[in-house]
C-alpha cells in the first residue's frame, strides 16, 4: 500500500539538499582557506611529477654513462688488455657527474675490480666500501662487495678482516652457487688460520650448496684433507 504523503511530507526540507545547502554555506564561508590549501596540493603533485621525470632523465643519463665506461673495459678484457687509469676515469666520471644514482654504485663496484687487478689495494678496499654503503641492506650486492673486501683483505694477509668481510657476505640473502662460493672463501681463511675444524664446517657447507660438478670434485678433496 502505497504511503500517502502529506503537507507536512511536502514541507519538510529535503536532506540531501540540506546537505549540499551546508556544504555551499561552508565553501563560500571559507574560500580562501579552501584556496590555499587547493593550491599547495596541487604544488605538491607537481613538484612530485616533476621530481620523478627529473629522476628518470638522471638515472637514464647515468646508465648511459656507465654502459660506455663497461663496454670500454669488456673490450680491453676481450683483446687481452688489462685494466688501467683510462677505465677507472670512465667509472669515476660516473660517480662524479650522478653521485646516487644506481649506475654510481655499481661505478664503485668496478672500480673496486678494476684497482684489485692492477694491484692498488687500498684503493679498492675504499672503492668496495663506498659500493656497500649504497647497496642495499641484505641484498646479492652488498655480499658481492663483502666478498670484493674480503680478497682484499685477503691479499693483504689480513685474515682477521677477510673472514669478517666474508661472514657478513654469508650472511646476505643469497643463493645458488653464490653462497657456494662465500662458504669456500671462508673455509679458505680458516685454513690460513690454521682452523681446520671450522674450515672442514665451511668446505661442507660449500659442497651442500654447489651446483658445479667440477667444484663438487675439488670440495670433497678438501674436506679430506682437512677431516
Amino acid at each position: 500500500m502505497v504511503k500517502k504523503i502529506t503537507k507536512k511530507d511536502i514541507e519538510k526540507p529535503d536532506s540531501f539538499q540540506a546537505a549540499v545547502n551546508r556544504i555551499s554555506t561552508y565553501i563560500s564561508e571559507n574560500k580562501r582557506k579552501i584556496y590555499i590549501i587547493s593550491g599547495v596540493i596541487t604544488s605538491i603533485i607537481v613538484i612530485a611529477i616533476g621530481w620523478y621525470l627529473y629522476k628518470m632523465n638522471y638515472e637514464s643519463n647515468a646508465q648511459k654513462l656507465y654502459t660506455m665506461a663497461h663496454l670500454a673495459a669488456m673490450k680491453n678484457s676481450m683483446q687481452g688488455i688489462n685494466p688501467d687509469q683510462n677505465i677507472l676515469k670512465l667509472y669515476q666520471d660516473v660517480v662524479t657527474r650522478y653521485p646516487g644514482s644506481k649506475a654510481a654504485m655499481m661505478s664503485q663496484y668496478q672500480m673496486g675490480s678494476v684497482y684489485y687487478d692492477i694491484g692498488n689495494i687500498d684503493a679498492a678496499v675504499k672503492a668496495y666500501t663506498d659500493f656497500i654503503k649504497e647497496a642495499p641492506g641484505g641484498s646479492d650486492l652488498q655480499a658481492m662487495g663483502y666478498n670484493g673486501l674480503g680478497y682484499c683483505y685477503e691479499s693483504k694477509k689480513d685474515w682477521k678482516n677477510a673472514l669478517e668481510s666474508f661472514e657478513k657476505a654469508s650472511a646476505s640473502k643469497t643463493g645458488g652457487s653464490f653462497v657456494s662460493i662465500t662458504y669456500r672463501n671462508i673455509a679458505r681463511i680458516y685454513e690460513e688460520m690454521n682452523n681446520k675444524e671450522k674450515a672442514f664446517e665451511y668446505y661442507q657447507k660449500a659442497l651442500s650448496k654447489t651446483t658445479d660438478p667440477g667444484m663438487e670434485l675439488f670440495l670433497k678433496r678438501k674436506i679430506s684433507t682437512t677431516s
